[in-house]
């Protein structure tokens, strides 16, 4: 059965500046031929994360009680042009041709910035009580950082202008350097009792 393959991909034509990305893929296997995808796959994966600027990768496998799903994958690079680098390379073609072989429908979307802190395509995601939590630490401890940085800096400027500035700062360091290392870092927390604790995390 021949492969049916998206597109390529919009990160790979994007002309946009170079920020973190996340690519969220659902791919269709040919029935009988899960196993020996799988283990395509780990072999792919296992190479992509010592690509340099790899974030990390969630694998969800189908759900038995449901034939034809799809295996679905969440990977992340710091950068777009390394995520580009890694789907250019020659290594990852070779490892993925055979894989190519085994795939029905292969589907890609994109993310950037704060959409994919915490959830994860067609599965569970965490409480809402724990994401706020961890959202509300990472920006108290910021904020107090950089309040102590401009009283040291004697930086006085009306309340709407120290605001812009505060939040200029902290905004972008939670969305683009704390939030994604602490999904990772806090993901078993996150998800417990959730579908998606039952991913597959490989870093």
């Amino acid at each position: 059965m021949s492969a049916s393959i998206a597109a390529e991909p919009s990160f790979l034509r994007s002309g946009e500046d170079d920020p973190p990305v996340t690519v969220i893929r659902e791919i269709h296997v040919q029935p009988g031929k899960e196993a020996e995808f799988e283990a395509l796959m780990a072999q792919l994966i296992a190479e992509a994360t010592r690509r340099l600027g790899h974030l990390g990768a969630t694998v969800v496998r189908p759900d038995p009680l449901r034939p034809g799903d799809a295996h679905r994958f969440v990977y992340k690079f710091d950068r777009r042009s390394r995520l580009e680098a890694w789907h250019r390379s020659r290594e990852r073609a070779r490892l993925f041709a055979p894989i190519e072989a085994l795939i029905v429908s292969d589907g890609f979307d994109t993310h950037t910035g704060l959409e994919t802190w915490f959830e994860l395509p067609g599965v569970s995601t965490p409480p809402r009580w724990k994401t706020t939590l961890m959202t509300w630490s990472m920006i108290y401890v910021l904020v107090v950082i950089v309040l102590y940085v401009l009283q040291s800096l004697r930086f006085e400027a009306p309340i709407p202008i120290r605001a812009l500035v505060l939040t200029g700062i902290v905004v972008p360091l939670v969305g683009f350097v704390l939030a994604p290392r602490m999904g990772r870092l806090l993901h078993g927390w996150l998800y417990k009792g959730s579908g998606a604790a039952k991913a597959k995390k490989v870093r």
